[in-house]
């Protein structure tokens, strides 16, 4: 591959990759270094979404009279030719019959499926399910339920294969109560489920010991980068997990060189590069780090001046790296696609969703997915198997009295 890009001009090796299929796209950038830097120049998506009507951008999400309000959002064409493209799972019958129901996107892909988790009410209680979904064309498919009276804390979403479609979620839920052995240790957990699409079951796994007090950040989303899951935990520490769902390598800090600044907390991983990012407000604007697993230290690539976007609103966050050439920023009514080079940007004005808290990075094709590949006719969920046992049950129990009734009677 290298042989053969190396002695074509940049510029047709641009109109090659912008007219290519994502996975396409994605397996060029991973074995030649300038089809990867080509990828994240800040004029490539929006041209290679034009040319093959794929989709790239954000989902963001915030939390409104106790519902959920999701928005799409993504740069000047970037969102395909349909400009409403997106059809989430809040529509399931029976959730609608129950008049008050929430969708809750959990977990998102950049190869175009989301992990979403329906709230639904039934008989004065609680219901909850858990969904797999393509947006872009339209599919999703309920999956078997988790352990959903435990608390969901944070859930990962890892596509392993595209063709066929094979996927991983790794769920960490939080239990009321702890058990006593660990608290004589000084230890708390959180139970460890992974779902295997190529199985369909979700698997307990051991549980996840963490210090005492220890505890994630609520409204940052996973991060995939080399490999890992990254979480952002609350006391400024990053905690890697491997596709199990186990930790890789012991907890380490976010940069210490920004503990300094005064807008520190206004701060986000994220990916970049392919790699584990962070990025907060900086005195010089916006700071962009990069996480060196070989070494294991935080490296600044560069620190970019906002003050065109301080012309327009009091007060911009950092909140996403849309590739290595542009930033995503927030206030509470806008977005803002800032280009670091020459510092213009895109604005995007929020419809729905104000004061956004979750974000969620999203690219995908038109192709459908075989979303039940791996699901056979035989497989349903731990609920359904229940409810079937406790039917067989009850009826043969009451066939019984019933019988034992008719002899009586007739003795």
């Amino acid at each position: 591959m290298a042989s053969s890009t190396s002695s074509l001009p940049s510029e047709i090796i641009f109109e090659i990759l912008t007219r290519t299929s994502l996975k396409t796209l994605d397996a060029c950038k991973a074995v030649n270094k300038e089809c990867h830097d080509i990828v994240f120049e800040s004029n490539f998506m929006p041209q290679f979404c034009q040319r093959t009507e794929n989709i790239s951008g954000y989902f963001l999400q915030t939390l409104s009279n106790n519902k959920h309000v999701t928005e799409f959002v993504s740069m000047d064409g970037c969102s395909g030719n349909n400009k409403t493209p997106f059809h989430l799972p809040i529509n399931d019958s029976t959730a609608m019959n129950c008049g008050d129901f929430d969708m809750k996107i959990v977990a998102s892909t950049k190869q175009g499926i989301l992990c979403c988790r329906v709230r639904f009410k039934a008989f004065n209680r609680n219901g909850y399910r858990y969904y797999i979904c393509k947006p872009s064309t339209k599919q999703w498919i309920k999956l078997p339920n988790p352990r959903v009276r435990f608390e969901t804390v944070k859930v990962a979403l890892i596509v392993l294969k595209s063709n066929p479609l094979h996927f991983k979620i790794i769920r960490l839920s939080s239990p009321r109560t702890c058990y006593h052995h660990y608290r004589v240790l000084g230890k708390d957990y959180y139970r460890r489920e992974v779902f295997d699409s190529e199985n369909w079951k979700w698997k307990q796994e051991k549980d996840l010991l963490v210090p005492e007090l220890l505890c994630f950040d609520m409204f940052a989303p996973a991060v995939h980068a080399t490999g890992l899951v990254y979480f952002k935990l609350r006391d400024d520490l990053v905690m890697a997990l491997d596709y199990n769902g186990e930790e890789a390598f012991p907890r380490f800090s976010l940069p210490n060189q920004a503990f300094d600044y005064e807008d520190y907390r206004y701060n986000q991983l994220v990916e970049y590069n392919e790699k584990l990012g962070f990025t907060c407000l900086s005195p010089r604007g916006i700071g962009f780090w990069v996480f060196e697993n070989e070494n294991c230290v935080w490296e600044l690539k560069k620190e970019v001046g906002i003050e065109s976007i301080k012309e327009v609103t009091n007060f911009s966050i950092p909140c996403g790296i849309y590739n290595a050439g542009i930033a995503l920023m927030k206030d509470y009514y806008k977005v803002y696609f800032y280009k670091l080079q020459d510092k213009s940007f895109n604005e995007v004005k929020l419809n729905k969703c104000r004061d956004v808290q979750e974000v969620f990075p999203f690219r995908s094709d038109l192709e459908p997915l075989d979303l039940r590949l791996r699901q056979t006719n035989n497989t349903f969920s731990s609920n359904k198997l229940f409810y079937r046992l406790f039917f067989i049950f009850s009826s043969s129990f009451f066939a019984f009295i019933l019988l034992i009734r008719v002899l009586s009677y007739h003795g």
